[in-house]
């Protein structure tokens, strides 16, 4: 109930030490899910729908019929939900088992058990895994509901966990590693806490990285996970981030929500996410602790060059005696 009203505080008495952009509480980046649910009847058709959070169901019906070439995909008729165009598509596997996936503005989001089994029980629904789709106020064009349909079908077949349940946002507008990595950017997330004595000692790499590779596409998020009730205080975050100069984003992860998705249990910690070979969103590297600077930035170099940026006029490493 506090935390509203510190936040409120927080964007006045902060203007003016240069803190960018502080979100209010409580879902700083706005999500819609959606599922695909299917049955199949006697007659071998089997029938589609897509499942909203809110348990409405579009499209009424759609069948793919008991006879259909392996690996064609059928495509539904559009209906417009939250602003994007949305077809569902299926098609028989060789195996008599059924993929079904969502199009949306163009992209294919294959959600998580989305392979109907070939002797699925006639009559009973089965149900995807939920694909997260963000909203933006601004999605209004063409070009940022693409940018936020290619991060779906990014997140949807991740390796890692995308940003969850923060409080807050502090320099800088709100995003997602998704949609970053949609923009063809790679992201270097940082678990600290400003208390920490281990973290304050890695803040000078991290801004210098941040300093030189921003351009080249490095999102660096530093996620504050406190750890003591003292560190829950966005003012003093807010402080922390000034005494430092740091000017990348910092999500506040009060409730240890992304924390928790990450399995996370040490400060600092340092997880670089990007293209791998098992998706176009998962961990490439991950350090514990302080040290191995020159092995992280190596990581970065790598992970940049992956989603080709150009660092051939970038000198490797950081001068910390300037």
């Amino acid at each position: 109930m506090r935390l509203p009203v510190l936040l409120s505080a927080l964007a006045v008495s902060l203007c003016a030490a240069g803190i960018i952009g502080v979100a209010s509480a409580a879902d700083p980046v706005p999500s819609f899910s959606l599922a695909v649910r299917a049955r199949l009847h006697n007659s071998g058709q089997l029938e589609l729908g897509i499942l909203t959070e809110q348990g409405v169901r579009l499209p009424r019906a759609r069948f793919v019929p008991a006879e259909v070439e392996h690996r064609q995909w059928i495509v539904s008729s559009a209906v417009d939900i939250s602003g994007f165009e949305t077809r569902l598509i299926a098609r028989r596997l060789a195996d008599q088992r059924t993929q079904v996936a969502l199009r949306l503005e163009g992209f294919v989001v294959k959600p998580r058990r989305a392979i109907l089994p070939s002797n699925a029980a006639p009559g009973r629904w089965y149900r995807t895994n939920a694909v997260v789709v963000e909203h933006m106020d601004d999605a209004d064009t063409s070009e940022a509901r693409s940018l936020l349909a290619e991060a779906a079908a990014i997140r949807a077949a991740a390796t890692t966990p995308d940003l969850i349940g923060l409080v807050g946002w502090l320099n800088g507008e709100p995003t997602t590693i998704a949609r970053e990595l949609a923009k063809g950017n790679v992201v270097l997330i940082d678990f600290w806490t400003f208390g920490c004595y281990n973290c304050r000692n890695t803040l000078p790499y991290l801004t210098a990285w941040d300093e030189k590779y921003r351009e080249h596409g490095l999102v660096i998020l530093g996620v504050h996970r406190p750890e003591f009730a003292y560190e829950e205080d966005p003012a003093r975050i807010g402080e922390a981030i000034v005494q430092h100069g740091i000017e990348y984003s910092v999500p506040l992860d009060t409730d240890a929500r992304t924390w928790r998705a990450y399995r996370n249990r040490f400060w600092p910690a340092k997880y670089l996410i990007g293209p791998t070979d098992e998706a176009q969103m998962g961990v490439r590297y991950r350090h514990f602790g302080e040290g191995r600077y020159e092995r992280t930035e190596r990581e970065i170099r790598a992970a940049l060059q992956a989603v080709g940026r150009d660092l051939s006029g970038v000198p490797f490493g950081v001068d910390m005696d300037s």
